[in-house]
């Protein structure tokens, strides 16, 4: 199965099922399911909405790449949607369309109609689908993981090194109540702080403590990835000396911002886009990101990734890996603190790509 091939047989699915989702891993093209379908009918009145302002400019990319008339095409973030109340379109397409799944926008979908619909994914959950199908119906589903995709040749076989770690407990660098404690004895404490609102949410579910829950898994994962710090500073400035372009996905702004400086790309920097056309353009061959990359950026001629913590969902491992999977011969590098929460975040990326790319060091 070739990417062409994909993309032609999803296009001949939603032009006979009129609904489809088509859920696959970055790097496979789902934009071209709806700029093929447009191509053979030029006439149609399409709505494209996006998650932000520069996805825009991609899908006007790539309307350039299949030479498609884009005259009767909107493309609009999905912060505008609720412009487009009570609209009829011929084509409707959902991109990255997770983000409809919010109450307001859920709202807004049960008024604007599309003949044909398309919502696009690299992961969309059971949520996520309804929300789409109580307002349009039953859809079709096109599902094209991480490892099909490689066994079809449509994406590269990538490296994938496993760096385990151990946190120290020997140094007590860490306060807490007015005593310090190791990274090992901190960690536990930070553990101890998630099951502990965790239960108590389970128990008694509302806001308060869910918020409590949420900000308690927050601090122990940047925690983990503040400790990895000294390891990818070293691991990216050899990768600087051979001259390689990555990308490093960091665990929070602030830790982008301390290992990449003026390679930073987050939220919070006015100056995120001039760093990734230089990326692009070649003028620099290193990018430190957030999540700011994770969904829809054209990034060019990548040939590393690091990951300095794994997400907890498959959406954002996939995501980030898919993005390094754009090189010829990707090779990723993942640090994980082996007896730590770290264990399960790697099972989101083991369950994702076979074991025969994974390899694991003790570092």
């Amino acid at each position: 199965m070739t990417r062409d091939e994909l993309q032609g047989i999803a296009a001949h699915r939603l032009a006979k099922e009129h609904r489809l989702i088509c859920q696959w891993c970055t790097g496979c093209g789902k934009s071209g399911v709806a700029l093929r379908f447009l191509k053979d009918n030029p006439d149609m009145d399409c709505l494209i909405l996006v998650p932000e302002q520069n996805n825009i400019q991609n899908w006007e990319v790539e309307f350039d790449k299949f030479q498609v008339n884009r005259e009767k095409v909107t493309i609009a973030c999905y912060a505008s949607f609720h412009k487009y109340k009570d609209t009829r379109w011929d084509l409707l397409v959902f991109d990255e369309s997770p983000h409809v799944d919010t109450a307001k926008r859920r709202a807004i979908c049960d008024t604007v109609h599309g003949k044909y619909v398309l919502a696009l994914g690299a992961v969309i959950d059971e949520e996520e689908t309804k929300a789409l199908e109580d307002a349009y119906g039953r859809f079709e589903k096109s599902y094209v993981s991480l490892k099909k995709a490689i066994e079809w040749n449509i994406l590269p076989s990538p490296t994938v090194n496993v760096c385990h770690m151990a946190l120290d407990d020997t140094i007590r660098r860490n306060p807490y109540q007015g005593a310090y404690y190791t990274d090992k004895a901190y960690y536990d404490i930070l553990q101890e702080t998630v099951k502990t609102y965790k239960d108590l949410y389970t128990q008694r579910p509302n806001r308060f403590l869910e918020l409590k829950m949420l900000k308690a898994g927050s601090d122990r994962k940047r925690f983990l990835g503040q400790r990895k710090q000294a390891m990818i500073q070293m691991l990216c400035n050899r990768l600087d000396e051979q001259g390689k372009r990555f990308l490093c996905f960091c665990s929070s702004i602030k830790q982008a911002e301390q290992l990449g400086g003026d390679h930073a790309f987050t939220s919070k920097s006015p100056t995120s886009m001039k760093h990734l056309d230089k990326f692009n353009n070649h003028e620099i061959n290193s990018l430190y990101v957030v999540g700011k990359l994770i969904e829809g950026q054209n990034l060019v001629d990548i040939d590393c990734g690091v990951i300095v913590q794994l997400g907890g969902t498959s959406r954002i491992t996939v995501q980030e890996v898919g993005r390094v999977m754009r090189s010829d011969k990707p090779v990723i590098y993942v640090p994980v603190f082996d007896g730590t929460k770290d264990n399960s975040f790697l099972y989101t990326l083991t369950s994702n790509i076979p074991a025969d790319y994974i390899k694991h060091y003790n570092f």
